[in-house]
């Protein structure tokens, strides 16, 4: 069925086909030395209602978009560097298929022999691509493309130009990637998307930990008017949206990927911990309400709205700091963007898709309020949810335990930690002396050191299976005279992902053979200090874990940055092309 897409094409198709897609190549410089480094850019603007594949298409009948030059001595390239394809269905197609559209740039890396004649030179190559609308496609086409550069003699000016095109852009993972499109598709647009993402967290683990708190609330104001009811909604909502606008801050303000926090080890412990304790009291063990106190100083007049907003900011406390591991990528591109106010109304928007249910939840507190008094049944209910919270404590932790060659001590820790803690604060059971309430306080202590002592112990990392050089004890000026290209490695001891490469790739045998024909730099981010702090700046890294290939002269090698996890195949074949 096929087969149409590759017929003759009329003279005024062919006329329409080379109007499709506008090529235009740009230099970074137009004056330069011999020996140096430049780059190039080729730039398609895709007719509107047009597409071309991408670079690797998903089915085999597309033809791929590839750039080729044209073989000149004195001048060799580095592998060429194509954008992110977008995933759309078409008619043509019983899948989605892999295909460029709008505006794309397509990059590669250039270097001039030492011995290049003196002059002007030219760069030349073409574009090979088949462009296709709804309906059918053209047939494959090329458009050839020449950019001028003028080697000079060492001492005399460079000159660079087309700073726009190249001027430095940080790598964006495909979660930040995604979350780039929304924002960028304006204003709108966005506060739909963020509204609707976050309507969805309900359906996750973020949010079950609240979910009996949020019921016993509602419950207990089971009296009011239908009216006071959607007022003490609103106001528990704004209280979980305030506190999502917080995070928005938090990221547009950090500059950085606040959500890595996430992929700390103490972190999710920490998050775990709070879990298990919600599902000790919903044992019985203890009760979590609003201080009355506090209510009492506020006045009892105004109870009910300022309770209803300190509760809403309580789930909000609970919900935000585990929710930033599953919204990653809007949490990351805020930070990378530094939209500060953008992204604070963003994420405020969110938090209010998170709270919507609630207020339907305040509509029908009457029918709660019908429910049969407490009993045994409030009870059993209370240990289901129980139960779940216990779900979403191994949840969150088994993904980390994963990255430990000591599962058995890690988890053992763990439940020392919140052994300690419940066994020695939480539990309140009746007829306690307070001699026996000290002596359980000592034995919760010794019961969280030990199991802080213990997790510790399964996370320090196996002696390196190869020859790194930290970055503390040599500097990259002093690493480049060995006059072989350095791998980069920013790796911290919170980062599971740089455990598993660690682990998987870095101890793979193939890889550490071909290891030995670089400097393998490692760079602890774990405390960043000054030095480290400055190399994080310069190579723009925003996530970790990340690897740059920096040839002999200092500068990175574009194109073969990884962000993440890598396999050994992957990374040998980085390695290889870095070589």
């Amino acid at each position: 069925m096929f087969l149409c897409l590759f017929l003759p094409l009329s003279s005024a198709q062919a006329a329409q086909d080379a109007n499709v897609v506008q090529v235009e190549a740009y230099s970074s410089h137009w004056r330069i030395h011999s020996g140096e480094t430049f780059r190039v850019a080729i730039v398609a603007n895709i007719e509107q209602g047009f597409h071309i594949n991408s670079h690797k298409p998903l089915d085999e009948f597309l033809v791929p978009t590839v750039v080729k030059f044209d073989k000149r001595k004195g001048i060799v390239f580095g592998p060429v560097s194509y954008p992110e394809p977008v995933f759309k269905p078409f008619s043509f197609s019983t899948n989605k298929v892999s295909v460029y559209e709008g505006k794309i740039s397509i990059c590669a890396q250039g270097k001039l022999a030492e011995d290049i004649s003196m002059g002007d030179i030219e760069v030349s190559g073409k574009l090979a691509y088949q462009a296709c609308d709804d309906q059918r496609c053209f047939m494959p086409n090329s458009v050839k493309f020449e950019i001028p550069l003028k080697v000079v003699k060492p001492g005399e000016p460079i000159k660079l130009i087309n700073k726009h095109i190249f001027s430095p852009k940080t790598s964006l993972t495909s979660d930040e990637l995604h979350a780039k499109q929304v924002i960028e598709r304006g204003l709108p647009y966005a506060i739909v998307a963020f509204f609707l993402f976050g309507l969805a967290l309900n359906l996750t683990p973020c949010v079950y930990p609240v979910i009996p708190m949020t019921v016993s609330f509602f419950v207990a104001q089971k009296e009011r008017k239908k009216r006071d009811m959607f007022v003490l909604a609103s106001s528990y909502v704004v209280g979980i949206a305030l506190i999502f606008s917080i995070l928005g801050l938090i990221s547009g303000l950090a500059g950085r990927q606040w959500g890595f926090l996430f992929q700390n080890p103490w972190f999710v412990i920490c998050i775990t911990i709070i879990v298990l304790s919600m599902a000790a009291s919903m044992f019985g063990a203890f009760e979590v309400t609003v201080p009355s106190s506090l209510m009492t100083k506020l006045g009892k007049s105004r109870q009910g709205a300022i309770g209803s907003f300190i509760m809403g900011l309580t789930v909000g406390v609970v919900i935000a700091p585990c929710a930033a591991g599953i919204i990653i990528g809007l949490v990351g591109i805020v930070a990378r963007l530094g939209i500060v106010a953008k992204g604070t109304l963003l994420f405020f928007v969110m938090g209010l898709g998170l709270g919507l249910p609630y207020l339907f939840l305040a509509m029908f507190s009457g029918a709660l309020s019908r429910l049969p008094k407490s009993g045994m049944w409030m009870v059993w209910i209370r240990k289901f949810f129980g139960l779940l919270l216990i779900g979403v404590a191994i949840y969150f932790l088994v993904p980390q335990a994963r990255q430990i060659d000591d599962q058995q001590g890690f988890y053992l820790g763990v439940l020392a930690i919140f052994g300690g803690l419940l066994l020695g604060f939480l539990e309140h059971g009746e007829g306690y002396t307070r001699s026996f309430k000290t002596i359980r306080g000592i034995f919760g202590v010794l019961l969280i050191l030990s199991g802080a002592f213990l997790v510790n112990a399964t996370l320090q990392p196996d002696p390196p299976a190869m020859d790194w050089v930290y970055y503390k004890d040599q500097s990259i000026e002093q690493l480049q005279k060995k006059n072989r290209p350095i791998l980069i490695d920013f790796y911290a001891d919170w980062c599971a992902a740089c455990k598993e490469l660690d682990r998987r790739t870095f101890r793979d045998k193939r890889v550490v053979e071909k290891a030995t024909e670089f400097i393998m730099v490692r760079v602890d981010c774990t405390s960043p200090d000054n030095k480290c702090t400055a190399l994080t700046e310069k190579f723009q890294v925003s996530g970790l874990p990340t690897v740059v290939f920096i040839n002999s002269k200092g500068e990175e090698i574009h194109g073969l940055r990884g962000i993440g996890f890598l396999g050994p195949a992957e990374m040998l074949k980085k390695m290889e092309e870095a070589l």
